[in-house]
């Protein structure tokens, strides 16, 4: 029941990353770049912060590694 949860989770912020990353590199307006850099750092932040390591330590051990 859990590893589909886990895996759609992963697909989800890596679109959100790659998407706030795309507009942070290709606006050519200044406050467009710091806004995306901002929401890209508030992004990573949350998945690899608290939750995002519960998440992982989960799947990990649903896959017997942990």
């Amino acid at each position: 029941m859990w590893p589909w949860f886990f895996g759609g989770y992963a697909v989800f912020i890596a679109a959100l990353v790659g998407y706030a990353t795309h507009v942070a590199l290709s606006r050519p307006d200044k406050q467009h770049r710091a806004d995306a850099f901002r929401v890209l750092k508030l992004i990573w932040g949350t998945a690899t912060g608290a939750g995002g390591l519960a998440a992982i330590a989960i799947r990990l051990h649903d896959l017997g590694l942990l």
